[in-house]
């Protein structure tokens, strides 16, 4: 083999090794864009918002529900709930319960997966009427485990 077509054959390797090496950063960031976010909304009668979301480390078809549990100041009730566009096997339940002091708000999450051992980080944002950030918290754990979150305005 002579040095031209050893050199047109080295070049050749190069550019395949770098395709790969694109290729499979490309993949590896699509499958992580294929992981499970649960992301509510939750609009109070006091003018509060709150920003909900379980980042579930699954694919999405996984998932077979996200509960959450929202505890929040005496007589506030739930004026409109936005919830997340999900997969025809997995839902999103809520329960609402009016029993805090005012200003104080508490929510928690569970999620249940067909995989059985998805990690879950549940993320919580507070917002007052006019989009002021009041309070922001989140915590990470493990599907079929409660997580909980409190916040205060």
């Amino acid at each position: 083999m002579n040095r031209a077509s050893q050199l047109l054959r080295n070049r050749f390797l190069i550019v395949l090794l770098l395709v790969a090496v694109l290729l499979s950063s490309v993949l590896t960031a699509f499958a992580a864009r294929l992981r499970c976010r649960s992301d509510p909304v939750v609009v109070l009668s006091n003018g509060m918002i709150l920003d909900i979301s379980a980042d579930i480390g699954t694919l999405l078809w996984n998932v077979q529900e996200v509960h959450y549990t929202l505890h929040v100041p005496e007589g506030v009730r739930a004026i409109l709930v936005v919830q997340t566009p999900t997969w025809i096997t997995s839902r999103e339940t809520f329960t609402l319960i009016d029993d805090l002091a005012p200003g104080q708000y508490e929510t928690s999450a569970i999620a249940y997966t067909r995989s059985g051992n998805a990690s879950v980080t549940l993320n919580a944002l507070l917002l007052s009427v006019n989009g002021l950030r009041l309070d922001y918290r989140s915590a990470d754990g493990v599907e079929r485990q409660t997580i909980t979150l409190d916040l205060s305005a």
